[in-house]
């Protein structure tokens, strides 16, 4: 595997801001399976300790985006139709609740190569802003590979 040094190791792109939806998180904890009131009911929610309808902690793809921001960056060079998902893991902090803004920032982290395969290592910190303050809501690892190269 090379791991020659890239010159855009550390590029990060503008962070981008999501609005919770109390619908979208109903959605994606319906999708999942998740049948706790707190997900769907407000008053549950509360009763159980949050503001709101909260979100499932895998919810942070949607509000991650996939990292979609840093992996279109033209810099980059990356062929999205010749993309595969390699890995995620993250780390949660503090809960994500309906009428939440989540912000999150984007970094590439590093770049190998291995035959014709190049290997993205990526990561990402997502803030949330409530009316209780600012808080650490997740952070991110992700490796995307794109198969033939890069551009």
């Amino acid at each position: 595997m090379s791991t020659e040094p890239d010159c855009r190791v550390g590029l990060e792109v503008a962070p981008w801001s999501y609005q919770v939806g109390r619908e979208k998180i109903r959605e994606f904890a319906r999708v999942l399976g998740h049948r706790e009131a707190w997900y769907y009911d407000r008053e549950a929610a509360r009763a159980a300790g949050f503001r709101d309808v909260v979100a499932p902690p895998l919810f942070a793809v949607v509000y991650g985006r996939w990292m979609e921001p840093l992996i279109m960056e033209p810099a980059l060079g990356v062929d999205y139709r010749r993309m595969l998902h390699g890995a995620q893991e993250f780390s949660f902090g503090a809960p994500v609740c309906s009428g939440d803004v989540v912000t999150t920032t984007a970094r590439l982290d590093g770049v190998s190569t291995k035959k014709d395969l190049t290997f993205f290592e990526l990561s990402s910190v997502s803030l949330v802003q409530s009316e209780a303050g600012t808080a650490l809501a997740s952070e991110g690892r992700w490796t995307m590979i794109v198969r033939g190269g890069r551009e």
